[in-house]
């Protein structure tokens, strides 16, 4: 690696941004991102690159590799891709967990059936980054991406789309260490885990993203999860389906367990809040989804809960409004009632903080 190697990065770069100028997005701190990332890239570019010492093209090489990364997101978070209704209640559920307001969830659609994770840096490289940037070019980043990856053919199936609140899980648990926490404090703090102790680790991981997702969602994340992983057995990486299944269903009904138990006991150690149900049930009977309608929808926890409400219909299509339909329109039916209770809800919301705003000046 050597000079060379950053040129030809800021050249593939300067064609993504030529590419990105006409972006529009659903939010200001996106705008703000895009062009922080911009300015950062127009230093570099205008730096002598030429001259940098291999520890400095290394870090140059990081950074750039930053700024793609970035770009990438940003250009599949813009108004016309983002899938805006699962966001913002993902964004809602984020809010209740995580007090910082420098987080931006930006999306990327993959082509991979069921690829759906989520990523984002460490606060310690983030705040690394900032460091140099700041001490080289007086620039800086003010946000951290919050990245979702989803797969372009399923970013308007909501049925499929619970197991985000999952991944957001994984990423709660990451920034809070809670998992972590619990190895630590049954094993001690080693230079090494062995096997076992990994694999409970990462057990452990699996039952905290369960657990989120089922306080706002129900088990709506589990019935995807028994579609696509019916009667997996115990792994290294996961327990089995039917464990995750009953560790949920115990939650959902009150009864306490280890699991449940342990990490209520590290969330309460840590100065967080412990799970706990977040979503108020719509009864099936009474949905205006059986008029072919959107759900009105009155609170937060009733908006999470339209996730649970689609699957319910879904698996008594044969016995409710669905079964006049064939398959694929049951399937767009349910899809469309879904996203346009959110989008209801959202602007509805959105109104009346505008009319808030208003009201005091």
């Amino acid at each position: 690696m050597n000079y060379r190697t950053i040129e030809l990065q800021l050249l593939q770069l300067e064609e993504s941004f030529s590419k990105s100028r006409s972006n529009i997005y659903s939010d200001k701190k996106k705008e703000t991102h895009f062009s922080e990332l911009h300015n950062l890239f127009i230093a570099i570019k205008e730096s002598n690159y030429r001259s940098f010492d291999d520890g400095e093209i290394n870090l140059h090489f990081q950074i750039l590799t930053y700024i793609f990364k970035g770009l990438e997101f940003l250009d599949n978070s813009t108004l016309n891709i983002i899938p805006y209704e699962i966001i913002s209640c993902l964004q809602i559920a984020l809010d209740e967990w995580i007090t910082e307001d420098n987080f931006i969830i930006v999306t990327s659609l993959s082509n991979r059936n069921l690829d759906f994770l989520f990523e984002s840096e460490n606060s310690e490289f983030f705040i690394g980054l900032n460091t140099h940037i700041e001490r080289r070019y007086k620039l800086n980043i003010t946000n951290r991406l919050i990245k979702i990856v989803l797969p372009k053919v399923l970013s308007r199936d909501y049925l499929s789309i619970v197991v985000l609140y999952h991944e957001l899980g994984h990423f709660v648990d990451t920034e809070l260490h809670i998992s972590e926490k619990i190895i630590i404090n049954k094993y001690g703090i080693l230079g090494s885990y062995n096997e076992s102790q990994i694999k409970d680790y990462n057990h452990f991981m699996e039952y905290f993203a369960d657990l989120f997702a089922a306080q706002y969602i129900n088990n709506a994340s589990n019935l995807f999860l028994s579609y696509i992983s019916f009667h997996n057995p115990d792994s290294h990486t996961h327990p089995s389906t039917k464990i995750r299944v009953e560790v949920v269903n115990d939650f959902l009904s009150g009864r306490n367990r280890y699991e449940i138990q342990e990490i209520n006991q590290a969330l309460i150690r840590s100065g967080y809040q412990d799970f706990k149900i977040r979503h108020t049930e719509i009864n099936i009977k009474k949905s205006d989804f059986q008029n072919l309608i959107p759900q009105r929808i009155n609170n937060n926890s009733e908006l999470h809960y339209i996730f649970k409400l689609g699957w319910d219909f879904w698996n008594t299509a044969e016995s409710n409004f669905l079964k006049k339909f064939n398959s694929r329109q049951k399937y767009h039916v349910i899809n469309n009632l879904i996203e346009k209770s959110i989008s209801n809800y959202t602007i509805k919301q959105k109104w009346q903080e505008i009319l808030s705003e208003k009201s005091l000046d």
